[in-house]
C-alpha cells in the first residue's frame, strides 16, 4: 500500500508541525487527562493501523538517513555473518560512537552499508537499534515525545501516528497560542 503522507514532503510537514508538536508535548505531560498507559495503548492501536497502510520497503528513509548505534553483540553477529573478522567488520563499516555507552559503535555512512533496493541485505541480523525503529511500541510514549517528535521527518509512519494520537486525545491547538 502507499504512503499516507509522500516520503518527499515528509521534512517539510514535521517543519510545519514543530510548534504544534511541542504544545502537543507539554499537553500530554500537563493536560492530558488520559492516564500513560491509555496512552501507551492508543500508541500500539494506531501503529498497527498506519503500520498496514504503509510498506517500509517503499521508503526505507531510516535506513537512508539514520545511524543505528551498535552493541558489541550486534558487531560481533553482523561480523559473522559477514564472514569478516570483527576489526576488519568495525574498519569497513562503523565509527565510535560519541556517547560512549553500552552501545560503542555507530554506523559509519548513509544510507546504511546494508541497505539494498531499498531491503536490509542483513535483516535476520540487524542490530537491536534497527529492529525497535522507530520505538513507537515501547512503553512511556509521554515521556519519549521529543525523540517521536523528531523521527516524524524521517517515518511517515510515526508522522502519521502522532497526528492521529493528537485527535485521539482531544488535542486542538487554538489559534495565536
Amino acid at each position: 500500500m502507499s504512503m499516507t503522507v509522500p516520503l518527499i514532503h515528509l521534512p517539510q510537514l514535521a517543519k510545519e508541525q514543530e510548534k504544534e508538536n511541542g504544545r502537543f508535548r507539554r499537553f500530554l505531560k500537563f493536560q492530558c487527562r488520559v492516564d500513560d498507559a491509555e496512552v501507551d495503548r492508543r500508541v500500539a492501536d494506531i501503529t498497527q493501523r498506519v503500520w498496514a497502510q504503509i510498506d517500509c520497503t517503499t521508503c526505507a528513509n531510516c535506513c537512508k538517513t539514520v545511524h543505528p548505534t551498535l552493541s558489541e553483540s550486534d558487531v560481533e553477529r553482523l561480523a559473522r555473518r559477514l564472514y569478516m573478522d570483527r576489526q576488519t567488520f568495525i574498519a569497513q563499516f562503523l565509527e565510535a560512537e560519541e556517547e560512549a555507552h553500552e552501545k560503542a559503535w555507530r554506523t559509519r555512512t548513509t544510507p546504511c552499508p546494508f541497505l539494498q533496493d531499498n531491503r536490509c541485505s542483513v535483516y535476520e541480523d540487524r542490530p537491536e537499534d534497527c529492529r525497535g525503529y522507530p520505538y513507537l511500541y515501547e512503553p512511556e510514549f509521554s515521556f519519549r515525545t521529543i525523540a517521536m517528535i523528531e523521527r516524524t521527518a524521517t517515518c511517515p509512519i510515526v508522522f502519521e501516528v502522532m497526528e492521529e494520537l493528537k485527535d485521539s486525545l482531544g488535542f486542538r491547538p487554538r489559534a495565536g497560542r
